[in-house]
């Protein structure tokens, strides 16, 4: 039996789609919910009581905040992916976004965004055997976008403890599927096309495989005439000059999400490059609003 469920979590929407091998599939829709809602209240940094607002609440006070194995291995992968991006990744640049309109202008000024520029920094960020602590008062970390990836992927393990053998997770811009769909069909995730009198669909294949997107050319910063996506640099706190959104479709979410989320924060030539030594399937959208990659529409 294939059960279907749509929910709010995460503040965003989410769609499941779970068949059962024993005709068990609104208990395994319970079950998946439960997971889902566990790991964004442990997580969220907009949840009051969560381990990320604990350590958010007590930055600059010396006092740590105990981290249980699961903590530490998210941690621990924030970490890699900072360092693999040159320290372009960085959770604690979410202070930065405060200086931007929801249309893209600069609201804070120089020594507003110089302010906040020293607080920030995944290296301020100090992880020992008593726990985790921020370095200054007023630092933040916001580890959501990675949260979601993970909770998707915890979703699919979980399933698969069950024996499913077809599911789909849709969570926003984070997908993990099973198999195929119950009737042999392949799972199909719609990523909109950037150029065209008429909206393109492009319609992705994603079968026993994650999907993530990251960025979106649709809610572009425009400056001096050129495009910019939402990717805020820690060194300077400006926009980022790289690719507006990144598609990747990976073995799990998580790795598709890293992949996804450093490659928009690279140049658009470097990014690209990086992406196709990775040996994941990608497609970007470049700041001329061009496609590119070996799932972009030809």
């Amino acid at each position: 039996m294939t059960s279907k469920c749509r929910l709010h979590v995460f503040g965003r929407s989410c769609s499941l789609i779970i068949t059962g091998p024993r005709n068990n599939g609104d208990e395994l829709i319970a079950a998946a919910e439960q997971e889902l809602r566990r790991l964004e209240v442990k997580f969220c940094s907009y949840e009051q009581h969560s381990l990320v607002s604990q350590i958010n609440q007590v930055a600059g006070t010396g006092a740590f905040i105990e981290l249980d194995a699961e903590a530490r291995g998210l941690f621990d992968y924030a970490t890699r992916l900072w360092e693999q991006s040159n320290h372009l990744y960085d959770p604690t640049t979410r202070l930065l976004q405060n200086c931007y309109s929801d249309n893209g202008g600069l609201t804070a000024t120089e020594s507003q965004l110089q302010s906040l520029l020293s607080i920030i920094g995944w290296s301020k960020l100090e992880i020992t055997e008593a726990g985790a602590r921020l370095e200054s008062q007023g630092m933040l970390i916001d580890l959501n976008s990675l949260v979601c990836a993970y909770a998707v992927d915890c979703v699919r393990k979980l399933l698969l403890r069950d024996d499913v053998a077809s599911a789909m997770i849709e969570l926003d811009q984070d997908v993990i599927t099973i198999g195929k769909a119950a009737d042999g069909a392949n799972w199909l995730i719609g990523v909109r096309h950037p150029q065209g009198v008429r909206t393109a669909i492009a319609r992705l294949k994603v079968n026993n495989a994650g999907f993530t997107k990251r960025g979106d050319f649709e809610k572009r910063i425009s400056f001096n005439g050129e495009n910019f996506g939402r990717g805020l640099s820690p060194i300077d706190g400006h926009p980022i000059p790289g690719l507006l959104s990144v598609v990747v479709v990976a073995e799990n979410c998580l790795t598709a999400s890293g992949a996804a989320s450093i490659a928009r924060l690279k140049t658009e030539q470097a990014a690209m490059a990086w992406l196709d030594t990775l040996g994941v399937q990608w497609m970007a959208i470049d700041r001329e609003l061009s496609c590119h990659g070996p799932l972009a529409p030809r």
